[in-house]
Order: C-alpha cells, then structure tokens, then sequence
C-alpha cells in the first residue's frame, strides 16, 4: 500500500489551483435573476441569462466546499424561486431563454438538477416529476416498451459518450415509475446493456478511448442510481488505464470522467494497485492544470471555454472559466481524496472559501 502522506502531499498540488476560483464563482451569481450564469461572457450579452445547469452545478459547488450552511437566507430563497418558477405543471423543468425543451437529454438533465437543486436547498418542486402517474406522462420514447427499444437502438452508438449519456438521462425518469412499470424497462435495459458490452474492453460502443470511458462513466451513473454495479469491472479498469496513458484530454469532461469512474468501481475491485494511484493522480493534475484560465475560473476545453456545453448556447466560448468545467474541476479534486479512502471534506479549500459571500455584487 502507497505511503498515505506521500500521496497526501501529491494531491496538496492541487490546492493551488483554485487559488481565484471562487471569486470567479461569486462573480457568476445573478441576484436580479436568482441564478448563476454560465460564464462572465454570458453576463456581457442579453441573448444569455442564467440557466438550470449552471446554477445547480454552482450549488454542487457551495455544497462541497461546505458553503451551503452558512448561505444567506435571502439567496436560499432566490434560488428556490429560481428553480421553481422554472417548473411546468406537466413536471417539467425549462430555462426560459433556450431551446434546451427540444433536446430529450436536456429535458432529462433539467428535471435531475433541479430536483436535486431544491433537495439541497430544503424546498420541493412545486408540481409532481414525470412519470410519478405512470410512463404515459414521461416523453414518448418511455410511453411504452416497443417505443423505448427502438430508441435504444437509434442512440449514436458511434458515440459512446453521447448515447450513454442519453440513457443516463432516460433514468431520471424511470426512476419515477410506479414499479411494476419501472420492472419491465430496466429488465429489458439491463439485458442490454449486457448483451452489448465489450467482453474485451468493458466498453460500449465506439470512438476514441476517451469518448468511451466517458460513455462507461455515464452508464456507471445510471446503474448507481439504481443501485447496481457495472459488469466487467476489472476490464473497464484496465482499459480505463490505458486510456490514461494513451489518449489525450482534450475535454474537462474527460479528465473528471475517469476519476468519477473510479470511485464507482472501487466497491467491486477494491484497493488499487498503489503504483497505478500514484500514476493516476499525477496525470490527473497535469489535466486538470491545462484548464485554468487567468479569470480564476476553469474551462470545458484546453484553449477556452464551449460555446455549447449540452445542445444549447450558454456562452461566447471565449478564453474564460464556465461554470461546467468549475464543478467538474472542484469534482476532480474530492474524486483524488475518495480514490484513496479519504473524504474531501476532511480537506476543506478553507484557504479560499473564506468571505465568499461577501465577494457577491448584491
């Protein structure tokens, strides 16, 4: 077993990072709107405002840097308006200045972050989520079983990373399914998902290694919600492995997406080999070090921020931190301490954290 203050002193390096980040987050908080925007070039132009997204993975982010409590009561109550007036009768979820309703795994996610945006925030949904009456409120592809098959085969297999991702966000709404009708689904989901496993690598379908893993990360996800573990573990980590070494990150996504990985699978394979730690974590930082932006912020790719994080427009993609990669980037660094057997909250970043809400423009 590797030396635990060896690989303490290594994940020290990552602290420094995040030297001016959450005066870059503080920044990003609209009062007027009760959200946070995606990004500082979000602000500077009116076709933006704050978005669903953004504004629950800014929580995410008060919520593992142990801000939550101390949060002021008069922005718990922006927040929950926020998201509330955000809601449809219908269950649904939509920012109001975008097209993210047309988009089913936007309609999935947006229903996924608020509820649990409000669960954080100590408040409900004002209206039932779908399919809580039955699979004939959720959207048509889940209204029945034939229709649910023949999506499944439709997603873009070509794209590991993108069809997993469909079907993580297909689970939000299964989850909400009287159990009788929840059985059928994820019985015939299960099998295959199986039944299309790469015996070799434990992926699923293709794309470059780590559009792959990425895939595998967002089926992890979804067989975690549902409390389950995923087949082949010890082939997905040695592919996960070799695409540490082999491929490059070019997305924050996929320097967060194989940490995320890990943990999941650690319940299954146990200890890993303490060589591999010490390796993982090292090219864990050198990634993550490429997305640091001069705002103090991080960004979705190594030269700037994206445009278009999920199918809809949130920012200008200018060399900036965005509030997507900002979540992932503090994820990566409680992902390294749960990688080792440690909680990140017994590492608090107290060191920046302090005063964050007085940095708020009120």
């Amino acid at each position: 077993m590797l030396d635990s203050q060896v690989i303490l002193e290594r994940l020290q390096k990552f602290d420094g990072l995040y030297e001016g980040f959450y005066t870059w987050l503080a920044g990003q908080y609209a009062p007027e709107y009760g959200g946070f925007y995606y990004a500082r070039s979000s602000k500077t132009d009116p076709q933006f405002q704050p978005d669903i997204e953004s504004t629950a993975q800014a929580l995410s982010i008060l919520q593992r840097s142990q801000l939550l409590e101390s949060m002021p009561e008069q922005m718990r109550q922006q927040l929950i308006a926020f998201f509330q007036k955000r809601q449809t009768p219908e269950g649904y979820f939509y920012d109001p200045h975008n097209r993210m309703r047309e988009v089913d795994r936007m309609v999935g996610r947006a229903v996924m972050y608020s509820a649990g945006s409000l669960r954080l925030l100590g408040a409900k949904p004002l209206y039932p989520l779908p399919g809580s009456s039955g699979s004939q409120s959720l959207p048509p592809h889940l209204q029945s079983l034939a229709a649910f098959k023949q999506w499944i085969d439709e997603r873009p297999w070509d794209y590991a990373w993108m069809a997993c991702d469909n079907l993580q966000a297909a689970g939000v709404f299964l989850r909400q399914l009287p159990e009788d009708e929840q059985r059928e689904y994820l019985d015939y989901l299960w099998r295959y998902l199986e039944e299309h496993q790469d015996p070799e690598t434990g992926m699923w379908g293709d794309g470059r290694p780590y559009i792959k893993i990425s895939g595998a990360f967002k089926l992890a996800l979804l067989y975690g919600s549902f409390q389950k573990t995923l087949p082949r573990p010890e082939r997905i980590y040695q592919y996960l492995l070799y695409t540490l070494r082999e491929d490059d990150s070019e997305d924050m996504c996929w320097t967060r997406n194989p940490m995320d990985l890990l943990c999941a699978l650690k319940p299954v394979i146990g200890s890993y080999p303490s060589e591999d730690v010490e390796e993982i974590i090292e090219i864990t930082y050198r990634n993550l070090k490429r997305y640091l932006k001069p705002d103090g912020g991080f960004s979705r790719h190594v030269e700037h921020s994206l445009e278009i994080p999920n199918n809809v427009p949130l920012g200008k993609g200018l060399v900036e931190g965005d509030m997507n990669a900002g979540t992932q980037a503090l994820r990566i660094r409680s992902a390294c301490y749960e990688f080792i057997g440690m909680k990140q909250y017994d590492m608090p970043l107290t060191q920046y954290t302090g005063g964050f809400y007085d940095k708020i423009q009120w």
